[in-house]
This record gives structure tokens, sequence and C-alpha cells, in this order.
């Protein structure tokens, strides 16, 4: 388990590569019943309101692990009680894989994607300059071609994971600058 406190880009790095994590969220001196458990991907403890967000300062408290048990436990240590459950991600219970679930990557698909996430992380902050990253970029970063990588991307592109500037034919090479 990992307390993020007065961190708010590690707190977001391990978001983005703890998928399959969860969070509990509250306050560093909860109360009964003001912690609740979310699932990592929980759009409620990622997305900012506005640019003056913040998840981790102040009284607030991120509690960050893969092991459910673990935070439930923290959950009673903390606040004398069992955590409540986010009724939107719904922690508790198991997704079941009905095709639009679970994705399943190549090493390469995986790698693309944790630098694409790394990659938009660092810009969030708002002193970083826009944010734009190019499939040249990409495939510099690898040692691959465009054309080696418009595969892939293009599966990212389909199932919504990522987006380009206009959409490309399929089967055609992902344009590059």
């Amino acid at each position: 388990m990992i307390v993020f406190n007065n961190d708010d880009r590690a707190y977001l790095y391990w978001l983005a590569h703890h998928r399959q994590g969860f969070v509990l969220d509250g306050r560093r001196r909860p109360k009964v019943g003001h912690l609740v458990l979310h699932r990592a991907t929980c759009p409620d403890i990622k997305r900012a309101g506005s640019n003056r967000t913040h998840w981790t300062t102040g009284a607030k408290l991120k509690a960050c692990s893969v092991d459910l048990d673990e935070l439930r436990a923290r959950a009673v240590e903390e606040s004398g009680s069992q955590s409540g459950a986010c009724e939107k991600c719904q922690p508790e219970h198991e997704i079941p894989n009905n095709g639009t679930g679970e994705i399943h990557l190549t090493k390469l698909g995986a790698d693309i994607l944790d630098y694409v996430l790394d990659a938009a992380l660092i810009h969030l902050e708002h002193e970083q300059p826009p944010y734009r990253l190019t499939v040249s970029d990409i495939a510099a970063c690898f040692g691959k071609s465009p054309g080696q990588l418009s595969p892939v991307l293009h599966r990212f592109i389909d199932d919504d994971l990522l987006s380009i500037d206009g959409r490309p034919a399929v089967a055609v090479p992902i344009p590059f600058k």
C-alpha cells in the first residue's frame, strides 16, 4: 500500500500504472463512514474539475493498493469502521468480461500505451507546454518506424484508447510528421 501526501503527480502516475488497483479516498483524520473505496479507473478520483484540483494536499487522503483487503484494513485502522464503496465503480464487485471489459495488449502495445500516458501526465502540469505527441515521436522512442507501430495504434484508436487528429483509413499507416 502507498499513501500519498502532497504529491499529486506521483498519485496520478500510480493510477495510470495500476489500473487494476484500488484507492481509499477520504480525509487524513477521517470520521466514521468518511472513507470510500474506489477502483483506480474511477473518474471520481482522477479527473480534475478544474486546474486547481488537488488530490493529495491539505486534509485529503489517498491510500492506493492492488490489494483491496489491505485498504479495507487501513480504513478500519484509521476510522474504526469499514469504508464505504463508490456506487459508480463498485470496487467490491467483480466486473465480468462481456466483450467490452478487459483489453489484452501485447508487450509492445502495453509499452506504447504507458509511454503515451506518461507523456500526457507530465503535461497535465499548468507550467508545461501544450501536449502534442506525434507517431514519429512514439516510433523514435521504441526504435521502430511509424509503419511498424501502425497496427497497434489503429487498434488503440478503434478501442477508443487513443485519438489522433483526423481518422486514417483502415490498413493504411497512420500519418506522421
